[in-house]
């Protein structure tokens, strides 16, 4: 099912004041158009002739601009229009975006939509997005496990040699992922035993950051999900005692901790930054560099964007070897909120809460409100007002908690 969509409208020409029918873009994939893009970033997108006089001008509709690669999502609205209007165009068109991606592809950007002022706004967006340092090709100590991603919806080229089988690692994965039983889930593990080897979790860290250096965004989310499961699965296992409790979700990064980052100039330097701030290797630390880099960006400071990119990628080259120091049972905003939502009963939902302390925070209540969004959006009403319900409970356990 094509995620783009345009619609045939009914304009006026100014001109000669001529009715007459054009069409033009309400959401537009970056993926699947790729030569709409380029006209968006001409300027061009959306610009009619009318067919009497020839008059040649913008269609003055809004336009939803979905991009996987980039993980992000964009509005425009139409030029003119009153704030209450352009808000119920947006929640339309994303509502209809999000129902066109099959619900395994969904993934937690798609709730979080930027808006800007008009087309160009997109194309700046854009073109800032594409000033930003670019990433390394490949990173040590992940040698041999980039080349199955990079094959990912390659064509066979006629006369070539065939591709080498992927890893048995990544074939365990991916069945395990389309797994839809649990019978079937445990015929898996039956078959590919290396998923709950301990060193398959290294592996897996490792690919994930392949996947981001890649921009492979949902196999790096599938990665994750992947290693999420085998975790819980590893802390429920005979001889294995209770998970440690999660790190509060970080919101950002102290300034001092990116100060004292701009400040190393050395290995041994970076090592003694990540030993004062532990946040600095926390995964979401990545993403929180990045919009750092896109603030310098903005700001005209392309020395200070390029210095932050740099100590970004020296992170993620730490980032593997620290996760898997801290063992499978670092657990997620994500984690938790799957835990709560599949919790059946009083008993299980004081257990869940009691393993993901996070859920009483803040985010946790802001997570499902977006996760019963998304939900709503999707057509499937029960999950958002079971979410909704989820919040509402641990409201009331955070103020019966309250002293």
């Amino acid at each position: 099912m094509p995620v783009g969509y345009q619609e045939a409208t009914e304009l006026t020409c100014p001109a000669c004041n001529v009715a007459f029918e054009a069409s033009v873009w309400l959401i537009l994939d970056a993926q699947e158009s790729p030569e709409a893009v380029a006209a968006l970033r001409r300027g061009e997108l959306n610009l009619v002739t009318c067919p009497s006089c020839g008059h040649r001008g913008p269609a003055g509709a809004p336009l939803l601009f979905h991009d996987a690669a980039r993980r992000r999502v964009v509005f425009a609205p139409a030029p003119g229009t009153p704030e209450h209007a352009w808000r119920d165009q947006a929640r339309d068109l994303h509502a209809l975006l999000v129902g066109s991606i099959a619900e395994e592809q969904r993934r937690p950007y798609l709730g979080e939509v930027d808006i800007v002022q008009d087309l160009a706004g997109i194309a700046r967006l854009l073109e800032r997005l594409e000033r930003r340092p670019s990433a390394p090709a490949s990173r040590p100590g992940v040698e041999g496990v980039s080349e199955p991603m990079a094959r990912q919806g390659a064509q066979a080229t006629p006369g070539a040699s065939p591709p080498e089988d992927p890893p048995p690692l990544l074939v365990a994965v991916e069945a395990m992922l389309a797994a839809e039983a649990p019978e079937e889930f445990e015929a898996i593990l039956a078959r590919h035993p290396i998923l709950l080897d301990p060193s398959s979790d290294m592996a897996l860290a490792q690919l994930i950051e392949v996947a981001l250096e890649q921009r492979e965004f949902a196999v790096a989310d599938g990665l994750r999900n992947a290693r999420a499961l085998l975790a819980r699965l590893s802390a429920t296992s005979p001889g294995q005692g209770a998970p440690p409790a999660p790190a509060p979700p970080l919101d950002d990064l102290p300034d001092a901790a990116v100060q004292a980052l701009l400040r190393a100039a050395a290995e041994a330097e970076l090592e003694a930054v990540c030993a004062e701030h532990p946040a600095l290797l926390r995964p979401e630390a990545d993403g929180l560099l990045a919009r750092r880099v896109d603030q310098a960006l903005d700001e005209g400071n392309e020395r200070l964007a390029h210095a932050l990119e740099e100590r970004r990628e020296a992170l993620a080259r730490r980032r593997p070897a620290a996760a898997s120091a801290a063992g499978p049972h670092a657990a997620s905003l994500d984690e938790a909120i799957e835990a709560l939502l599949v919790a059946d009963g009083e008993e299980a939902l004081v257990e869940v809460l009691d393993r993901y302390p996070v859920l009483l925070e803040e985010a946790a209540a802001e997570a499902l409100w977006q996760f019963a969004a998304e939900a709503r959006a999707s057509g499937d009403e029960d999950l958002a007002r079971y979410a909704v319900a989820c919040r509402e409970l641990l409201r009331r356990v955070r103020a019966d908690l309250e002293p």
